[in-house]
């Protein structure tokens, strides 16, 4: 996850943001949370690579870590995320 804060219409910014890391990575996903403070990424982008994309339109990113006691972790029953680069 990534804090953005920005007046636009969540819609609007996260087509924006998925628009601008999409040049790099044509799968690549942007969701906003419903609080407008958290973005989720989903891309074969390295972390820095998508720091760098959306701090070229203003988006002080910074990457959130899930807990290791995150249920929800694929990697805890053995699974691959995807992001990671572990499968």
């Amino acid at each position: 996850m990534i804090a953005v804060h920005n007046p636009q219409p969540l819609t609007e910014r996260e087509g924006q943001l998925t628009r601008a890391l999409r040049e790099f990575d044509p799968d690549a996903e942007v969701r906003i949370g419903d609080d407008g403070g958290q973005l989720s990424v989903s891309t074969i982008l390295d972390e820095l690579e998508v720091i760098a994309i959306l701090g070229g339109l203003g988006v002080d990113a910074a990457p959130r870590r899930a807990s290791l006691d995150d249920r929800d972790d694929p990697h805890s029953s053995g699974g691959c995320c995807g992001g990671c680069g572990c499968g």
